[in-house]
């Protein structure tokens, strides 16, 4: 364990991501994903496909969807079989429309006069963890390295733990990380001098030994990351991370409505992690989750809101593009998460 001059341990700064982040980019919010599913010939020709959406608008979004086709009764075998294979591929096709989309974006960076970066703050974490399956951060951050970023000598690249490179029926190797296809390679060793990515819910571009995809989708994701080595290791790695002494965590773009996220971060808490947190809703994020308060309703406070109020150091409103654009101020504020305790 890193020590300070003083003997004590060293603040580890670990980043979380959510849709929030890629949508700097033009990525899609879960909302956008829901009008997206709507038009697509699976959920068109589906009548049950179409009403577990819009059962699930407010209660979860199109993953809370998948879950209700799952256990809906009056479908046969066959047909729930049926339904959620389309409903599958219909989620395939919006992950390559919005990968193709990303790939186009020519770099992370946003037009500014001051010299901070995304690139660059992305380098100041000893990890990366991402909830996001797209891959915008290996076509824009992984396959350019760390050049120019502010990382102090600090990492000679990026890695992802525990993957390799599926055979190609060209014999041939992937250049970058998009264009390959990965797997599980049995272990999940860190190089030191490689900064760490781990995505907690799988990868378009990741399948088992057998050809199946390695996507967390749905509402069991508990269930689905236990039976997956690779991604059980991702997890607990999350939690051990955030359990560490003097643990800070960066939140940017994720909605708090993972409840096996939510448990690592309020077990973190409790041994001190503090949390910094990039939304619209700033502090108010929590609250504006709990339903119970609506106007007539008996509050009851949630595991989000204490969570919140247990060790949220500070946030920004503030849009990736305004804080690296010319909002010097608010990226002041950022700074003072890397700051001294």
């Amino acid at each position: 364990m890193a020590l300070t001059a003083t003997g004590s341990p060293a603040v580890r700064h670990f980043l979380l991501l959510g849709a929030g982040f890629s949508r700097n980019w033009g990525g899609w919010l879960a909302s956008e994903v829901f009008e997206y599913l709507l038009g697509c010939p699976e959920i068109l020709s589906n009548a049950h496909l179409r009403r577990a959406l819009w059962k699930s608008q407010s209660e979860g979004g199109f993953e809370q969807a998948l879950s209700v086709v799952q256990a809906d009764n009056s479908l046969g075998q066959m047909e729930r079989d049926q339904a959620i294979q389309a409903f599958e591929i219909a989620l395939i096709r919006m992950y390559g429309d919005m990968n193709a989309a990303l790939l186009k974006v020519q770099d992370l960076e946003f037009p500014t006069a001051q010299p901070n970066t995304v690139r660059g703050l992305l380098a100041r974490f000893d990890a990366i963890f991402t909830l996001n399956q797209d891959l915008l951060l290996e076509h824009r951050y992984m396959v350019h390295g760390l050049a120019g970023s502010r990382s102090h000598g600090r990492w000679n690249g990026v890695q992802m733990p525990g993957l390799k490179e599926m055979p190609r029926t060209d014999g041939q190797t992937a250049d970058s990380w998009v264009k390959g296809i990965w797997t599980d390679s049995g272990q999940t060793s860190v190089d030191k001098d490689l900064q760490p990515i781990y995505k907690l819910h799988g990868s378009t571009n990741w399948r088992t030994t057998v050809g199946d995809n390695i996507l967390v989708l749905g509402a069991a994701k508990t269930q689905a990351i236990q039976s997956s080595r690779l991604l059980r290791s991702y997890a607990d790695n999350f939690d051990q991370s955030l359990c560490l002494p003097r643990a800070r965590l960066m939140v940017i773009g994720y909605g708090f409505g993972d409840t096996h996220i939510n448990g690592s971060l309020m077990r973190g808490a409790e041994t001190g992690m503090q949390m910094f947190v990039i939304d619209p809703l700033g502090s108010d994020l929590a609250r504006s989750l709990n339903r119970t308060r609506a106007r007539g309703q008996i509050t009851v406070s949630t595991v989000e809101e204490a969570l919140f109020e247990k060790c949220l150091i500070g946030a920004s409103r503030r849009t990736l593009r305004e804080i690296f654009g010319a909002d010097v101020v608010e990226h002041r504020k950022i700074e003072r998460f890397f700051g001294a305790p």
